[in-house]
């Protein structure tokens, strides 16, 4: 369905450009004009990932900091309603998810969504992945400084920078300003904690920082890089991590090639050594700029008065209300106001709830809303004496469910319902855990305390397993040969600042006894526990053989004639399961095309710029000895598993797998800010000297690159 943007004149140009060159490629891919690897790279840049189901695809949208509008969040519905299915799915990484979306409608959907804002860049792919803050940034009390600005101003800075275009896999970047870690750092392959320091008189903001984690089958917590790094260099550290990542990190083996494999690799201390290097390398960028076009964080009044009631007091009459606010109001840095979460069971949310959510939000938390890391949707600012009418206003749009912070507040990724890596179906476990907490398993979301559960559909750990008190990631069984639906189960995750640990291996159990398994994991917790004692405590103490022993018989399986149901997956009853083969999933992206760049196409190029030069097309023969010059950088990066999309990119990895590496032996150095200096001289003024100089370098540096696969052996850090 195509939708005309009535205000697509007032898209910046660039946006306007680059989402018709994605319609173009689509076109041609279509057409069986390029090649599906290179289609796969460009709709992954663009946050489009191939669905399950054939034929659909899901697009996943990037909001900076976890901040949403309520005007965003209607377009987030509407866009869900127009190119979706009517639902739209938040992600642990405070994401927006739009499902069965047809690949030509792509791009309309992504103009129509950045109509109101909003971008899907770099979502998937090799590159920086949507930086998340913590969700109550900017009205906390015990926070060390609003931590959302930096969130959204480094978004700013790497959205289309050439550093993070092409890296050897996906990053992960995330901020936390409280004092307890709402945004999971430890996790990341950098987390930003904000402090703050006295220096003569006056009070520094900065960030503890921690370098090299990860979830994945190969789980790494983050090591603490420093105590205090000053805030004006924050961007001086990301983009050295960055480039260090991408000239050294791994490439050819995929599930090697996170930066926490890197460090591994290279040691700690050498890695440090050589990030200190870097940064030196990089020096100071000026950041001010991006603060100034980061989307602006309008916070309410800090004079504000209350002008009733105390809602929260002893003397309201409502116990329902009252045992929601328990669960769903939390203190604010303004004593007027309290922050309130309102449940997103397993992150979905229909669009129909969506606009009235975003309604109520406009209304009651000035028009702000902030998804979170648990998958829940907070409001920062509802004034506190207006509660009991946002309670009661949710309650109408069925969005006043309690649960929030328990036990009950289960975590799924999408699992098998949509997802091409997943095995089983995660949500339909969440669902069945929601309804036995809600039945018989109520008693313990009151008695255990807020215990984490999360699930995931496989092994990648989208759903943060491996730091869950009780996680579990999707598996299968075989039985009387027939497959079952099952579940690896860890115990004893946390993720805890400096106490971050991830979970023990319990077993692994068929998905129709998970229910029963979590139920008796807690019985015994109840019945055992020692006064004071938290679950991971009471895990330590008895120890993992102790629990495997307990659980043991939960890993049986009955025949299928006794027990069908066994071999059911849960959401998919009256369905055989079976788990799908030679299915490759996306989310470690493609590297390279299926076309070879070859040294051919850079001496064309030349031949195009020496005729424009003979004719005097000064410009044109600038853009011609550009276009070589990127060409013959292409050739030694196929074999290095580079494939840039653009010409700028193609000559700055040059630059940093090859010339600051040393493997040029000092030649070329400052090649790719050297070419971009000379374009844009020839461009802006065309005369012969430019041009002659220009064609001059691109011609020197395509003879050079002509041998340079037979000279350059692959690095190794």
């Amino acid at each position: 369905m195509k939708v005309e943007i009535d205000d697509r004149s007032l898209l910046p140009a660039d946006i306007v450009a680059e989402l018709d060159h994605y319609e173009a490629q689509i076109k041609r891919y279509r057409l069986n004009e390029l090649d599906e690897t290179k289609m796969q790279k460009l709709r992954l840049h663009f946050g489009t990932y191939a669905q399950r189901q054939e034929g659909v695809q899901m697009q996943r949208i990037k909001i900076p900091g976890g901040l949403l509008r309520s005007d965003q969040l209607i377009r987030l519905a509407d866009a869900a309603d127009i190119y979706g299915s009517g639902f739209i799915h938040f992600t642990t990484r405070e994401d927006a998810q739009i499902y069965y979306v047809k690949l030509e409608e792509v791009p309309d959907l992504l103009r129509f969504l950045a109509a109101a804002e909003i971008t899907t860049r770099e979502a998937c792919g090799n590159t920086v992945r949507n930086i998340t803050s913590c969700y109550r940034a900017g009205t906390a009390a015990d926070e060390a400084f609003n931590v959302l600005p930096y969130a959204q101003a480094l978004f700013q800075f790497l959205v289309r920078n050439k550093w993070n275009q092409n890296l050897g896999r996906k990053f992960k970047i995330a901020f936390e300003g409280c004092s307890e870690d709402h945004s999971r750092l430890r996790i990341h392959d950098l987390g930003f904690w904000a402090v703050t320091r006295t220096r003569d008189g006056q009070t520094q903001p900065g960030f503890r920082v921690f370098l090299g984690g990860g979830l994945g089958a190969a789980p790494h917590l983050a090591r603490l890089y420093t105590d205090f790094l000053p805030s004006d260099e924050l961007f001086n550290l990301v983009a050295a991590a960055l480039r260090l990542f991408d000239r050294y990190g791994e490439r050819k083996a995929r599930m090697k090639a996170r930066m926490k494999f890197l460090i591994e690799t290279m040691g700690w201390e050498k890695f440090c050594n050589a990030l200190d290097d870097e940064r030196s390398l990089v020096g100071p960028i000026i950041q001010d700029e991006y603060f100034e076009s980061a989307q602006s964080v309008e916070s309410v009044s800090h004079n504000a008065r209350r002008k009733g009631l105390n809602v929260l007091s002893a003397r309201v009459e409502n116990d329902d209300f009252k045992s929601w606010a328990q669960e769903s109001v939390i203190a604010h840095s303004n004593s007027s106001f309290r922050g309130v979460h309102v449940r997103i069971k397993l992150g979905d949310l229909t669009s129909e709830r969506a606009r009235k959510l975003a309604q109520i939000a406009e209304r009651f938390s000035a028009s702000q809303l902030r998804i979170s890391v648990e998958q829940n949707i907070y409001l920062p600012w509802v004034p506190q004496d207006e509660l009991l009418d946002l309670y009661a206003n949710l309650c109408e749009v069925s969005l006043a469910d309690r649960g929030v912070g328990t036990i009950a507040d289960v975590t799924t990724c999408p699992g098998s319902d949509t997802c091409r890596l997943g095995i089983a179906s995660a949500k339909g476990l969440g669902s069945a855990l929601d309804e036995a907490f809600n039945a018989s398993m109520r008693e313990y979301v009151d008695t255990v305390g807020p215990l984490k559960i999360k699930i995931s559909g496989c092994p990648n750990g989208c759903a943060q397993h491996a730091i869950a008190n009780i996680g579990f990631y999707s598996a299968a069984l075989s039985h009387d040969d027939h497959v079952v639906p099952a579940h690896f189960v860890t115990v004893g995750g946390q993720a805890h600042g400096l106490e971050t640990q991830f979970g023990q291996l319990l077993g692994k159990f068929p998905a129709k006894n998970c229910v029963q398994l979590t139920k008796t994991l807690l019985a015994h917790f109840e019945a055992e526990k020692i006064s004071g004692e938290t679950f991971n405590e009471f895990v330590g103490r008895l120890g993992i053989q102790r629990l495997k022993d307990i659980t043991e018989s939960l890993q049986h399986v009955p025949s299928f004639e006794d027990d069908p149901s066994f071999f059911e997956d849960y959401g998919h009853e009256h369905e055989r399961f079976a788990v799908r083969r030679g299915i490759k999933g996306e989310c470690a992206g493609s590297t390279v095309a299926e076309k070879v760049p070859l040294i051919e196409t850079a001496f064309e190029w030349l031949d195009q710029a020496e005729a424009y030069f003979y004719h005097k097309e000064y410009s044109h023969s600038v853009i011609a000895s550009y276009e070589a010059a990127a060409a013959a950088a292409r050739v030694p990066l196929y074999q290095r598993l580079v494939d840039p999309f653009k010409s700028e990119e193609a000559l700055w990895e040059f630059e940093n797998l090859f010339v600051l590496t040393g493997d040029t032996e000092g030649r070329w150095q400052g090649v790719s800010t050297r070419f971009e200096r000379l374009k844009s001289s020839g461009l802006e003024m065309p005369h012969e000297e430019i041009a002659k100089e220009i064609l001059s370098e691109a011609t020197n540096f395509v003879r050079y690159t002509s041998d340079i696969p037979l000279r350059v052996s692959v690095h190794v850090a």
